[in-house]
């Protein structure tokens, strides 16, 4: 009996074996063929049909898949190739693109970089310059799905638009990272995309809101609005900026605090204090407006209160002193969700002289929206139901809208369960909401939403997780400022997730005895973006409902304004005014409100604008009768103003320049064309600058000089070759940037001295007068060049001497003073008659004997700036940043300026002891 047990045990073994085998065989066949299938495609380039069987390769952007999973993207020659269009367009790299049908070539621009790509060539342009493509795209059908796809090399598109790249070959994933940016500029200088920390402000706890301008991170050091943050707040500071000489000036009790843009000495109370960095006027290019930006940590201490850093949580937190004054009463008025502003009036301008004279006057036309008509979120973004766990899963159905309780300013999505929801948990990550729903399984599945079911959200995916026996569900939400909510159905069994839109409550139109004004109300602060064509004023409001309905009318009883409607649009409410010509108009925010002034050019609401300084021309006027045909550009000159006031700006990094004439010239350049002679001028702009200066923007296929005459008939302008145009060429190469940091002491770093110096206090000297001195730097803003690049700049920009600025550092804090080094490698003598070690001795002779630093002498190393240059190169080290004393020097602002005027003046000695023959 025992025997018989134990022979048919093993025959049961036998039998479980045969089964497992058969198993494991039927598997690997159907992996062997299903891998054998593979993708069955057409190239329209080869004309052939084909089987791919290699890596079909995903991308994701930020962790979230972007491809699709029916068009993969394939593996040529070891280089992942995608779809341009799914990966690079229709994801939130939101790029634009051309695709030129008959010349088979496809363009992509992205935050001023254009790429053209041919498909079946690997010769390609960035931004007009050819390079060569690790391979060539491919235009391919995908024929199972029956679509066309052109795939380009991923990780090339992707490093060209500066975007971080990741290949995952156990994944065959291309992993895409985008840091969120937004454009700014400085002080009116060149455009950036700002990757840096976007900060909060805090005032004894309540959070301030900051409009469409965020704190932001410079020298890390917060820079925050001088007025939102401490002159409408609860601190109650006198806020007054003068445009004519770019000081603040904030009061605030017996303090009185003024700062200069762009100067690091301050005045407390008429005593001058060095601060560690200098305000800024930031213009904010994606809302088209200016903002006086200040150190917070120094302008709160000026004005008596406490501040402290919050970095985990991205928080300026201002704290009232003890002894302070603010009472109760104040306190309140400034906590209302409105705050009344002082003296009832408006706000000024942040840049304005002056405040605006504003009373409500006459009221035309007011339109309100109906409460019933728009939502708030309720702000619930967890729900835990304190129910015992069951002992079953329920099962996701599906994923709808739901229609049922819409408002004009919101969208809801329902997540339909078979059983009581348990516990739901979400999290906001910039566009990206991840609910995780505990105890229910579901299908991994993505909903296509955008343009089919919605405006507000692109898609939904649903993905369980057997681990944790809970589902993921991700809603992929297109508006960059939101906010949701979520709740249950009353059997708790749909889960409704809600998005929500801010909301134009309110438009007012109205005029008073000095000037016309606009005032729209959000339901939160508006993001707003304006632009002018053709005497209209076009006000976007991104993704902002429009609660007042459509409206058209001709607007009567206005100094400046004839016609208002609005345009209701999916991802935008427009504003379009229609103003009388010469009219200007000036903007001011307060919380949920913005207001637009019209005033004509005379009008009392602000000065006209002042013109900035005209550094001395490089140019002369000429008196003799001129041959147009040496020019290479003519601009008819419109009367009214001298030769003098004619200002230029070379914007080389961007190979164009520009020439600014007073006032608003764009009809008559219309009416009296400007005539181009030259092939290299790829284009050129005219247009009305926020100087209210008349531009003219020459743009050009490669690296120029220019130089210009007048008389009273035209502007004369050559172009050239920078060494036929200009008799000396320095390159200037402030030291380190971007990552780089250099040497950091006492809380400072070296690339930001190295900058400061060289260009933020040099320029005014080196850009002064093109014609005795030209100059092109190797970095104008905080980014990193690489030292090969730096020293072959002067070959390629026909420069006759370089010069880099560093400080130094040891691990002796001992050492002190001043060295130069040159190459031994590169000190032939030039046809002047100079070398590089001629020129260091120069160098270190003349600032140590001006500015009393201890002379090092001159040194050579095989640094690789002057290592490798192909001209008279010197690496300046000014100071020792370890030591107390010569750090205590070169951050004096005093000291700075000193040592920037010694280099320009060692420049021009050096030039003329040796001058270039040309």
């Amino acid at each position: 009996m025992k025997d018989n047990r134990i022979r048919n045990r093993l025959l049961m073994f036998k039998l479980g074996c045969i089964i497992i085998m058969a198993f494991l065989f039927v598997g690997l066949q159907t992996a062997e063929i299903s891998a054998a299938s593979g993708l069955k495609l057409y190239n329209y380039t080869t004309k052939s049909y084909l089987t791919y069987t290699g890596k079909q390769v995903k991308a994701t952007l930020n962790g979230k898949i972007i491809s699709k999973e029916k068009t993969p993207g394939i593996i040529i020659d070891g280089i992942a190739l995608v779809s341009y269009k799914d990966v690079f367009v229709r994801s939130d790299i939101d790029a634009d693109f051309v695709y030129n049908k008959p010349k088979s070539t496809v363009t992509l621009s992205r935050s001023g970089t254009t790429i053209v790509m041919t498909i079946g060539s690997k010769k390609a342009t960035v931004n007009g310059k050819a390079v060569t493509l690790p391979v060539a795209p491919v235009k391919i059908k995908y024929r199972d799905a029956g679509i066309t796809n052109i795939l380009v090399p991923s990780r090339f598109v992707s490093e060209t638009f500066g975007l971080g790249y990741t290949w995952y070959s156990a994944k065959s994933t291309v992993a895409i990272e985008k840091k969120s940016s937004v454009t700014l500029s400085y002080n009116s200088g060149k455009k950036f995309e700002y990757t840096g920390t976007l900060a909060n402000v805090t005032i004894d706890g309540k959070k301030i809101s900051l409009g469409n301008m965020p704190s932001i991170i410079t020298n890390n050091t917060a820079m925050l609005r001088a007025k939102r943050v401490f002159s409408d707040s609860v601190i109650d500071a006198d806020y007054k900026y003068n445009k004519a000489d770019k000081s603040v000036t904030l009061s605030k009790n017996d303090n009185i605090l003024v700062m200069k843009i762009g100067s690091p000495v301050a005045h407390l109370n008429g005593k001058p204090i060095v601060m560690d960095t200098a305000p800024i006027i930031v213009t904010n290019h994606e809302v088209g407006t200016s903002y006086v930006m200040v150190p917070g940590s120094f302008t709160a201490s000026c004005l008596g209160y406490d501040y402290t850093w919050d970095n985990p949580n991205r928080t300026s937190k201002i704290i009232s002193r003890k002894d302070s004054d603010i009472s109760n009463e104040d306190k309140v008025e400034h906590d209302q969700e409105n705050p009344t502003e002082k003296s009832g009036e408006s706000p000024s301008p942040e840049l304005g002289d002056t405040g605006v004279v504003f009373d409500p006057g006459t009221i035309l036309h007011e339109w309100t929206t109906f409460d019933t008509l728009i939502a708030k979120s309720s702000g619930v973004t967890e729900l835990n139901m304190d129910m015992l766990p069951s002992e079953e899963n329920g099962f996701i159905y599906s994923v709808a809208r739901d229609y049922s309780n819409v408002k004009l300013n919101t969208e809801t999505y329902m997540i339909i369960g078979s059983k009581p929801f348990e516990k739901v948990t979400s999290k906001k990550n910039g566009q990206l909401v991840n609910l995780l729903v505990s105890n229910m399984a579901g299908t991994n599945y993505i909903y296509e939403i955008q343009g089919i079911h919605g405006n507000y959200v692109k898609n939904i995916e649903t993905e369980f997780d057997y681990n944790t026996q809970s589902s993921r569900v991700d809603f992929a939400v297109i508006p960059e400022n939101y906010s949701y909510d979520i709740k249950l159905s009353e059997d708790k069994t749909i889960l409704y997730v809600t998005f929500y839109l801010n909301s134009l409550n309110q438009v007012t139109i109205g005029t008073n005895d000095k000037n016309d004004y606009i005032t729209l109300t959000g339901m939160k602060p508006l993001k707003v973006n304006m632009s002018e064509q053709n005497g209209m004023l076009y006000i976007d409001l991104p993704y902002t409902v429009n609660s007042i309905g459509d409206q058209t009318l001709m607007v009567a009883g206005s100094k400046y304004l004839n016609l208002f409607y609005t345009v209701k649009l999916p991802d935008k409410t427009q504003l379009i005014l229609g103003m009388q010509d010469g009219t200007q108009y000036y903007v001011s925010e307060t919380e949920n409100k913005y207001t637009i002034t019209f005033q004509n050019s005379n009008g009392n609401v602000a000065n006209p604008p002042v013109q900035p300084v005209v550094p001395e021309a490089p140019e002369v006027p000429v008196s003799e009768v001129i041959d147009i045909a040496k020019y290479e550009l003519i601009i008819p000159k419109p009367a009214g103003f001298n030769g003098e006031q004619i200002l230029h700006k070379d914007d080389y990094f961007n190979h164009r320049f520009s020439i600014k004439l007073p006032g608003d010239h764009t009809a008559y350049l219309a009416a009296n064309p400007i005539i181009n002679n030259s092939s290299v001028i790829m284009d050129v702009s005219v247009f009305l600058n926020a100087n209210y200066e008349t531009e003219i923007m020459i743009s050009t296929s490669r690296l120029q000089g220019y130089e210009f005459v007048w008389d009273n008939n035209s502007i004369y302008i050559n172009i050239g070759e920078p060494r036929d145009i200009y008799k000396n060429i320095v390159i200037l190469d402030p030291g380190h940037g971007g990552p780089a940091n250099g040497a950091q002491y006492f809380g400072a770093k070296e690339k930001d001295l190295n900058l400061k110096m060289l260009y933020t206090l040099g320029e005014k000297y080196f850009n002064s007068n093109p014609s005795k001195l030209k100059v092109y730097y190797t970095r104008e803003t905080d980014v990193d060049m690489s030292l090969s690049d730096r020293a072959a700049y002067a070959s390629k920009m026909g420069a006759d001497l370089f010069v880099s600025l560093h400080m130094n550092a040891s691990l002796s804090t001992a050492a002190y003073g001043t060295e130069v080094y040159y190459s031994t490698n590169n000190n032939t003598t030039n046809k002047a008659g100079l070398n590089s070690k001629t020129m260091a001795t120069l160098f270190v002779n003349n600032l140590t004997s001006a500015l009393g630093t201890n002379n090092r002498g001159v040194k050579s190393e095989r640094y690789t700036v002057v290592h490798k240059n192909t001209v008279p190169a010197v690496l300046i080290e000014l100071g020792f940043m370890s030591n107390k004393n010569d750090f205590a020097l070169i951050s004096d602002p005093v000291f700075q300026e000193n040592s920037v005027r010694i280099i320009y003046e060692t420049l021009q000695q050096i030039f003329e002891l040796y001058p270039t023959g040309r």
